[in-house]
């Protein structure tokens, strides 16, 4: 099953954990457009790459443009998903938003929505966020980037994978389902290269031959 469908049925808010470049918007965009399939509900999305507005429209997303289309939020009855949710709302615990988010996800409550966020922020997933949303999909992640005391901090850290001390090390297509009760599942997804901007990226001194730059370096000197 479509982990999505599953936390909706109890839960309004779901965020993606995971460090910068693990296929975060890959997972949860796959997920939306397969929900879409198979529910008819308006599904929103804010944030993602330009260069996949197309393929996402073409499978029944529609685009948020604007940042003002989540703070006058009259979206109703509808998924929506907010990338880099950091970008919006300032939330460190001593920030003075700290109401002003309490009051988003009371709306998204109001107007019979669902909200899907995620950032790439150090520390963003602190004890106030893991209050306000209590379930994650949770993919490779830095230990030091999780907040001592949450329950995300603790069932990340007692996975037993076979990892690093440093980190939740996962394949790209491999992920967790964790909320505040007692559920930790692992679970996998399909690669969609259609969601993946970054797949013709290629880091052009991987391709460097070592034992020639070497030889290189020494002939000029």
């Amino acid at each position: 099953m479509n982990p999505l469908i599953k936390l909706f049925k109890k839960y309004k808010s779901v965020g993606v954990v995971g460090n910068p470049n693990s296929a975060k918007s890959s997972l949860i965009l796959s997920h939306l457009i397969d929900l879409k399939k198979k529910i008819n509900i308006p599904v929103y999305v804010l944030g993602a790459e330009k260069e996949l507005y197309p393929y996402l429209e073409e499978n029944g997303i529609n685009i948020l443009y604007s940042t003002d289309d989540i703070l006058d939020l009259k979206i109703k009855g509808s998924v929506i998903y907010i990338d880099e949710f950091a970008d919006i709302f300032d939330v460190q615990m001593q920030s003075k938003q700290t109401k002003r988010i309490k009051r988003f996800f009371n709306r998204i409550a109001h107007l019979n929505n669902y909200v899907v966020i995620s950032s790439a922020e150090v520390n963003f997933w602190n004890k106030f966020m893991c209050s306000l949303v209590r379930a994650h999909l949770v993919k490779t992640i830095e230990y030091v980037n999780l907040i001592r005391g949450t329950h995300l901090q603790r069932k990340i850290k007692n996975i037993s994978e076979d990892c690093s001390e440093y980190r939740l090390d996962l394949p790209m297509n491999t992920y967790y389902v964790i909320t505040d009760e007692n559920i930790v599942e692992k679970m996998t997804f399909d690669y969609d290269s259609n969601l993946d901007v970054k797949k013709d990226k290629i880091n052009p001194f991987l391709e460097i031959d070592l034992s020639l730059e070497n030889k290189l370096d020494g002939e000029v000197e």
